[in-house]
């Protein structure tokens, strides 16, 4: 029967929100494992996940509409603002409200959600993607971090009387051959007609983790403390220069399993690594890239050295990933990487 902080608000500027929510983990103890956090939204943002490249993931001419935020969790583009409200779900552990294995994050530790979802008048399913369905249809996404000491964050951003979702034309990806949303349009509380919305809907889902994993929540009125993330959360604004100035060359966005992979890579003058990220709209515990960095940083590339380190950081880690089908779509976009930085380099080689 676990303690936990609760806090409500309403109408919230997104990038307070997003950054109570980096906080929340960072509040944990045994005593209390567990912090739910939840609020309706004003204004409007474009909120990236956590690995996404913004000059990927959205069109050139859309990220001057609003502002573009990122947010802690993994997964993709959401609409944040008005008509959407935000929840997010801290744990000291992966297994603080009930035993949670690898590749579980989600399926575990959403249910006190759609429990309170359906408190509030609504058919809430999960169906193993990212995101709950009212019936069949999205309607809430959700998305996950997990970090070096443990600490679990889930993020969900509900559609209230407006769509998380971003429209085709608002993606910077090229068109997918499998739709993400299986064909099934998305809906809203409003729409389904829940007899809870807004900040009512927001306490049917703190009452849902309350009676489905029995957590005996400590109401705060205040996040005055709360938004000071470590140094490892990346919530906040998201601006152009930050890519530019890692100075990575990349390879093309691959379509994998809910979305869109890809690599950046910096190769020193000996042709070995000299730096490397992923990026897309995938899952996975942050000790993944740095051990994928640890085994690449100063190695000459190959596709075989490549594809161990991937399995190594990636598949045989006993880390959680989400939403990649394949390891080797992760070494295949890395080659090009390397591809593409030896073309870059070959004129101020000649």
């Amino acid at each position: 029967m676990p303690d936990g902080r609760l806090i409500i608000e309403r109408d919230a500027q997104p990038d307070h929100a997003l950054a109570v929510g980096a906080a929340l983990v960072h509040t944990l103890s045994p005593e209390r494992p567990v912090a739910l956090y939840g609020a309706t939204l004003q204004g409007a943002a474009l909120v990236l996940g956590r690995y996404q490249r913004l000059s990927q993931a959205l069109p050139r001419d859309n990220a001057g509409h609003v502002p573009v935020l990122r947010r802690s969790s993994g997964g993709s583009t959401v609409h944040a603002g008005a008509g959407i409200s935000y929840v997010a779900l801290a744990l000291q552990h992966r297994s603080a409200l009930m035993a949670c294995p690898a590749q579980r994050l989600l399926n575990r530790n959403v249910r006190g959600a759609l429990q309170g979802l359906r408190l509030a008048g609504v058919p809430a399913n999960y169906f193993g993607r990212d995101f709950l369905s009212f019936e069949a249809r999205p309607a809430v996404y959700v998305g996950w971090d997990a970090d070096e000491a443990g600490g679990v964050l889930l993020e969900f951003f509900v559609s209230d009387s407006r769509s998380c979702w971003l429209a085709a034309h608002e993606s910077g990806y090229p068109v997918r051959q499998e739709d993400v949303l299986r064909g099934r349009a998305p809906t809203t509380l409003v729409e389904s007609a829940a007899s809870a919305q807004g900040v009512q809907a927001l306490e049917k889902i703190a009452e849902g983790y309350a009676k489905g994993f029995h957590a005996v929540w400590q109401r705060e009125a205040e996040t005055q403390g709360l938004k000071q993330p470590d140094s490892n959360a990346v919530a906040g604004v998201v601006s152009p220069r930050e890519e530019l100035s890692l100075g990575l060359s990349w390879s093309q966005p691959f379509e994998e399993a809910i979305g869109f992979v890809s690599a950046g890579v910096a190769l020193d003058a000996a042709g070995k690594f000299a730096a490397l990220r992923l990026a897309g709209d995938f899952f996975a515990h942050r000790a993944c890239a740095a051990a994928l960095e640890r085994m690449l940083v100063g190695v000459t590339p190959t596709a075989d050295g490549v594809g161990r380190a991937v399995d190594a950081a990636y598949a045989a880690s006993g880390h959680d990933v989400e939403g990649v089908r394949s390891m080797r779509s992760l070494q295949e976009v890395i080659l090009e990487a390397v591809a593409a930085a030896k073309r870059e380099t070959e004129p101020e080689q000649e």
